[in-house]
């Protein structure tokens, strides 16, 4: 009894070979299927898009308000003008102050600023912050640095400015990281003139990438927004809002009344002391008078 073998997989081809009998049989087995999945390339980043320019994004800005600064220097107040505002898109979160003078006050003299110092600027007594969400970075602006007009120098205005906006960029986004900035200064610039340009940025929170063996040209950075500080002296440069505006006027109107009040009453003390003053005059008159009367009439009795 022949039994069949059954063979699995395999291609039987019958072939007859010369000089042979019968029929050989090769055999050949069926390629297995492939069960790898065939690579796929792994699919590129999609390049970051361009930062929005700070042009178009000042363009865009809506203002948020504006509050009254006062600045100290030399026994001088600096009264001006503060205005905020931001530009929201679908790339970008920019915000901006800009400061203009109004008058200075030197004892009870009062002085309206005019010409430039009386206006908004773009690149002086101003300073902006742009957050760049695909990047997820943050620059900070103006190009070159926060640069104080000749009249508001040594004030502090340019410390407060750029303190105000990195207050404003590590409230809404702590984790960006700062995108390089660069500052230069010129060849004939001095040394003291090179640390206190340094100082400014260092006493931020800012870390610096010289450029040059003179460290006059530098990149000043950070890898997170949390970490920089954001100060200024509080203690010569105050900030009103309308309300403590208001507080302060009302304090004022009360001193006054006060002041009116006792300058009412010294008048009236003033009064008083005339009338005294004049009846004891008019006593004294009597008396003298009198004594002259008594003189006479005493000589008159004599003789």
């Amino acid at each position: 009894m022949h039994h069949k073998k059954a063979v699995a997989h395999h291609n039987i081809t019958g072939v007859r070979h010369p000089g042979a009998g019968g029929l050989r049989y090769d055999c050949a087995m069926d390629s297995l299927p492939n069960t790898k999945k065939p690579a796929v390339a792994a699919a590129e980043k999609p390049a970051l898009p361009a930062p929005e320019s700070e042009a178009y994004l000042a363009s865009q800005a809506m203002p948020l308000g504006e509050t009254v600064l006062m600045l100290s220097r030399d026994g001088v107040a600096i009264y001006g003008i503060l205005h905020r505002s931001r530009a929201m898109t679908g790339q970008s979160d920019y915000f901006r102050l800009q400061f203009r003078g109004y008058t200075a006050a030197a004892g009870t003299q009062w002085q309206p600023f005019a010409g430039d110092d009386a206006q908004f600027h773009t690149v002086y007594n101003s300073a902006w912050v742009r957050a760049d969400h695909p990047s997820r970075t943050a620059t900070f602006g103006p190009k070159g640095g926060v640069m104080a007009s000749e009249t508001f120098r040594h004030a502090g205005l340019d410390t407060f400015l750029l303190a105000q906006v990195i207050g404003w960029i590590k409230g809404i986004y702590p984790d960006y990281a700062v995108s390089p900035g660069l500052v230069t200064l010129p060849a004939t610039c001095s040394e003291d003139e090179r640390l206190q340009r340094n100082a400014f940025f260092a006493r931020q929170g800012f870390e610096f990438e010289w450029q040059d063996s003179n460290q006059k040209n530098a990149l000043f950075f950070k890898d997170k927004v949390n970490k920089l500080l954001g100060v200024w002296d509080k203690e010569h440069i105050t900030e009103y809002s309308g309300e403590a505006m208001l507080q302060n006027m009302a304090q004022q109107e009360e001193t006054r009344a006060h002041l009116e009040q006792r300058v009412s009453a010294l008048e009236s003390r003033q009064t008083t002391l005339q009338q005294a003053l004049q009846k004891e005059r008019s006593t004294a008159q009597i008396m003298t008078g009198v004594v002259i009367l008594i003189l006479i009439i005493g000589m008159w009795a004599v003789l």
